[in-house]
Order: C-alpha cells, then structure tokens, then sequence
C-alpha cells in the first residue's frame, strides 16, 4: 500500500508515499516557508509547525490523500 497525496486545489496532485508520516513531515516541510509569519519563536503563540499531526497540516494546507496499491503507484514518480 501506498499513500497519494492530493491538493483540493488542484495545484499539485501525483506525489505518493510509503506511509503517512512520510506524508505529513512532507507537508510540514512544504508549508514551513509560509507558516505563522509575522510571528517570532520567542512569540507565546508560536506553534512549531513540525508539531502539528497529519489532520492538522492536511487542513492548513487543503490537502487529502487516498491509499492506493503499490501498482497504482507505478504511474507516478515520485516515491517518498
């Protein structure tokens, strides 16, 4: 089984995973650039986006996934 990443917005749909927590510190790492700006670490209300579970970055982000089979998954590239 694998994990397909998809973007409600269509923007950028086709990358699968070997798992959901390969997922979720993908979108972390994806959404670090534009998270919490403005907002300092030092800053009381400063959440560590790192921290955040799969829901919680999946709805930051609009995303969803759906598991598919590992043939399935021969016809994207990107296998994380």
């Amino acid at each position: 089984m694998k994990i397909l990443r998809v973007d409600r917005q269509g923007v950028s749909n086709g990358a699968v995973y070997n798992d959901l927590e390969s997922l979720r510190q993908d979108l972390c790492y994806y959404h670090s650039i534009d998270w919490q700006i403005g907002i300092d670490e030092d800053d009381k209300d400063y959440i560590d986006i790192h921290s955040l579970t799969l829901d919680e970055i999946m709805d930051h982000g609009d995303w969803e996934y759906e598991k598919i089979t590992d043939e399935q998954a021969k016809q994207y590239d990107d296998h994380r």
